[in-house]
């Protein structure tokens, strides 16, 4: 007999009629260390008939502290002498995204779609494909040259991002497609207090919130429109950060709306931190780096794409979120290498304060379908002159 499902609701009422876990278990044919973790779970809701709390908080609504008025003691208070209390609880991030990713979805429902972009190139190759990401351009990001040694707002963003690109785009090969993919922390802040939704950092900003929204939208749609006037083909990879989780999400939303009736790019809004690409015998993985740990980025491979991963004998991760190149071939995993990519803005005043640092620049990668890494990678570096 299957396990009966127990709701958060029941098993509240459960407990509440007195019923201990071995009886819950036993009636939803559950584990006694299942019914004791969502017991666990229920607790952090605010039902804690142990310390005299008995509240119905929803799940998704974790405690995240109590007010308590209390007085000294008299024979008729609680055993906690507790008169009144405010309880506040926090609905869980991962809830926030996935609200807000709706209403994304049905606010940009009326926008018209852009014309088609058109093909103004000649393909050299199909056997080989070019990736480009971008990493983390924290579009809002604002810097101040006297505390960190350069100057950096919205203005200079746009100007030197589109420098930059352009130099890339001139120097790579002509191949039939590319791979655009946006590693994360595409904005610098979330929300209109100009703190990330995870973990509520302040952050140094160029001015109010849709500001910097529509500096980021303008940069986002010159990245597309130039690779589709490259690329006969463009896949755009969308990938959550940790700066941008909500708002990170709205751009795989824009863009599907915006380019939905251009049949030469198709678009992965960004619903999964972990994205995938298959092209002939080669398999890439694209992800911020923050939720997990590199080392750890073979095996989620190889457990989400197991039947991709069997068919291919090149597999490659590429990841944003250090702010840095680097290359690394795990010796647990060897059938997969993991990267990590640099960035072309400058340091905020946290990673100046905290001695971090790397050349700036961004990079086109060319894979072959057949045997992967080409090699070939053509990089741009930010110059002084930009």
């Amino acid at each position: 007999m299957a396990a009966k499902k127990i709701t958060h609701e029941e098993l509240r009422e459960e407990l509440r009629a007195g019923r201990t876990a071995t009886e819950i278990a036993k009636a939803y044919n559950m584990t006694h260390s299942v019914v004791l973790r969502r017991i666990k779970a229920l607790k952090a809701t605010g039902y804690d008939p142990a310390n005299d709390r008995d509240y119905n908080n929803p799940e998704n609504q974790l405690v995240s502290g109590y007010s308590t008025l209390v007085r000294h003691k008299h024979k008729d208070d609680s055993s906690t002498g507790r008169v009144m209390e405010w309880v506040k609880t926090n609905v869980h991030i991962s809830k926030q995204v996935e609200t807000a990713g709706a209403i994304v979805e049905s606010m940009i429902a009326d926008v018209k779609p852009l014309p088609v972009i058109p093909f103004e190139n000649k393909v050299a190759t199909s056997d080989q494909f070019t990736v480009i990401p971008i990493g983390d351009p924290h579009i809002g990001l604002m810097t101040w040259s006297k505390e960190v040694g350069e100057d950096w707002d919205l203005n200079i963003a746009d100007r030197v991002y589109r420098k930059v690109f352009k130099r890339l785009l001139s120097n790579l090969p002509d191949t039939e497609e590319c791979v655009l993919v946006n590693t994360g922390d595409f904005f610098h802040a979330d929300n209109i207090q100009g703190e990330t939704s995870r973990s509520k950092h302040k952050l140094d900003l160029d001015g109010r919130h849709g500001k910097w929204l529509d500096a980021g939208f303008v940069i986002i749609r010159m990245f597309i429109d130039a690779c589709l006037r490259k690329y006969k083909k463009v896949e755009f990879i969308n990938v959550p950060g940790n700066h941008d989780d909500i708002l990170g999400r709205a751009i795989g939303s824009y863009v599907w709306q915006l380019y939905r009736d251009n049949p030469r790019i198709n678009v992965q809004k960004g619903d999964s931190p972990f994205q995938y690409v298959k092209r002939g015998k080669v398999l890439l993985g694209f992800a911020h780096g923050h939720t997990c740990k590199l080392s750890s980025l073979p095996g989620k491979m190889a457990d989400d794409q197991y039947k991709l991963w069997g068919k291919t004998t090149y597999r490659h991760w590429i990841c944003g979120h250090v702010h840095h190149n680097s290359w690394t071939q795990f010796k647990e995993h060897p059938g997969c290498k993991v990267e990590t990519v640099g960035i072309i803005p400058p340091k905020d005043a946290y990673a100046h304060g905290g001695a971090y640092g790397a050349d700036r620049g961004i990079q086109g990668i060319i894979f072959d379908k057949k045997i992967g890494y080409s090699p070939k990678r053509i990089e741009e570096t930010v110059r002084s002159t930009d």
